[in-house]
């Protein structure tokens, strides 16, 4: 199985969006034949967020916050949302964290408004991401997903910030969110 995971890595520096989804792919189907050989069903597919759903870091209720939320789905079946897109970096950023990731959704903007809404949810390595914009988040700073590179590039236009790939993104990209908020204080 390491020689798969090392060509998927080696994919990823020539087609980086292709790679992403071939790399999920390969998660699914680790996923799929789970631990002693028994078969683990595994919808892989965004929820949409209802008031039910809490966030996974402070317990807030995810669909009552204006900005892009996330949520990841997990190898073993379990989810978490986020009522603010960045606060799910920490596990992806994470390197013991970020291998029981199977798919990462993040709501895109494109045809969305910044006001909170249940569903726009397109697997994050397929957006262009924007970070250091002026919008705000339920948390402070937060990143604007985009599937179109266009409409990414005219929302910087109107509110700031630079354009990312999700590979793109690390500590030095949170660490500058977070700097950004402390000013928002």
């Amino acid at each position: 199985m390491v020689g798969v995971e090392v060509q998927a890595e080696a994919d990823a520096v020539q087609e980086p969006v292709d790679a992403v989804v071939q790399v999920d792919r390969l998660v699914v189907l680790v996923g799929l034949v789970g631990c002693g050989g028994k078969e683990v069903a595994l919808e892989i597919a965004p929820l949409d967020i209802t008031r039910a759903h809490a966030c996974a870091l402070d317990g807030m209720t995810v669909i009552d916050h204006h900005g892009p939320k996330a949520q990841i789905l997990r190898r073993d079946g379990s989810r978490a949302l986020f009522c603010n897109a960045t606060e799910a970096l920490g596990e992806l950023l994470d390197p013991a964290r970020s291998k029981k990731v199977t798919a990462t959704w993040l709501q895109a903007l494109d045809e969305h408004p910044w006001k909170s809404h249940p569903d726009g949810w397109v697997l994050a390595g397929e957006l262009f991401i924007v970070s250091g914009s002026s919008k705000m988040g339920s948390m402070g700073p937060t990143l604007a997903p985009f599937v179109s590179r266009v409409k990414a590039e005219k929302f910087v236009a109107n509110y700031g910030g630079r354009i990312y790939r999700l590979e793109e993104i690390d500590g030095t990209v949170v660490e500058a969110l977070k700097r950004q908020g402390m000013g928002e204080l």
